[in-house]
């Protein structure tokens, strides 16, 4: 029995006391954005941050997803401050997808989202999804983050990509791999406000609905849940921010552990959260199987 773990985390948010800026870059809605971060970065610590990679390393993962969010305002200086905290991650594998925060404004590609192609695989926003494979799966890593009006976290996927998601779907199911989707919005209503909410997930849950999915990985609401997708037996699956310093459960410092054992013509699925509880240990729990049949 062969078997391949992956660890799931969100929501990074990056400490912005750590790198300089100027007070100019700020004339835009990273002022906002920045006020926001100025509330709450006593809820976001790299403490509990690095608590959780001490966990994931424990447990020595095959492959990480990162569903976005690494930075708080798109500052060029973050995305360098985020490759350097990649680059120093001991894992054999990473992969990233942009959340709206990695988006906030529009910037020029080669000084910002250019410094994580090693982990995105991306060089230009055209060529998302990127789809990464093992011998047993494809996680199909889509970018759902783009430049908003203030006070709005939404998410858009453009008709293009859209197309490639449906592409890649259908590819994955004809080489009969498990598909996992990592976005950073979820694709459907209900789970945030509509001014935080993905604008077009009803193409994508049409797309979702057609082509099938095995799994769906998010991040975005800062909140762990482990629901269903739209009356499918498709777990859909939320993660905290790797570094909140929340008490309450499903806002703990959390990530995901996803373990793939094949056997024979089956594929065993395990998936289940590493949440640090108050007293900085990690308790397992949320543990669900399924079985694949390729």
């Amino acid at each position: 029995m062969k078997r391949f773990t992956i660890a799931h985390i969100s929501d990074i948010h990056l400490p912005l006391e750590t790198i300089q800026f100027s007070k100019l870059s700020l004339c835009n809605k990273r002022f906002l954005s920045f006020l926001s971060w100025k509330k709450r970065r006593l809820i976001l610590q790299k403490k509990n941050l690095d608590l959780v990679i001490g966990d994931m390393i424990a447990h020595s993962p095959d492959l990480v997803l990162i569903s976005g969010d690494l930075t708080n305002l798109a500052l060029p200086e973050e995305f360098k401050q985020a490759a350097e905290w990649l680059h120093q991650l001991p894992f054999p594998n990473v992969r990233v997808v942009p959340g709206n925060h990695d988006c906030l404004v529009k910037t020029q590609w080669h000084n910002t989202h250019a410094y994580w192609t090693p982990w995105t695989k991306a060089y230009a926003q055209e060529d998302y999804p990127i789809v990464t494979k093992t011998d047993t799966t494809a996680i199909i890593g889509i970018s759902t983050g783009v430049p908003t009006l203030p006070f709005f976290a939404s998410g858009f996927i453009d008709r293009d990509q859209l197309e490639r998601i449906k592409e890649a779907l259908r590819k994955a199911k004809e080489e009969k791999l498990f598909r996992i989707v990592m976005l950073h919005h979820p694709p459907v209503s209900g789970i945030t406000k509509e001014r935080k909410a993905l604008r077009n997930r009803k193409e994508l849950k049409k797309i979702l609905l057609d082509e099938g999915a095995d799994m769906i990985l998010y991040g975005h609401t800062h909140k762990t849940t482990t629901t269903k997708f739209l009356h499918t037996d498709i777990p859909m699956l939320g993660i905290a921010s790797a570094s909140s310093n929340a008490v309450r459960i499903q806002r703990q410092s959390a990530w995901r552990k996803i373990t793939l054992e094949s056997k024979e013509d089956m594929l065993h699925v395990n998936f289940s959260v590493r949440a640090v509880d108050k007293h900085q240990q990690f308790i397992e729990r949320s543990s669900f199987y399924l079985n694949h049949k390729p």
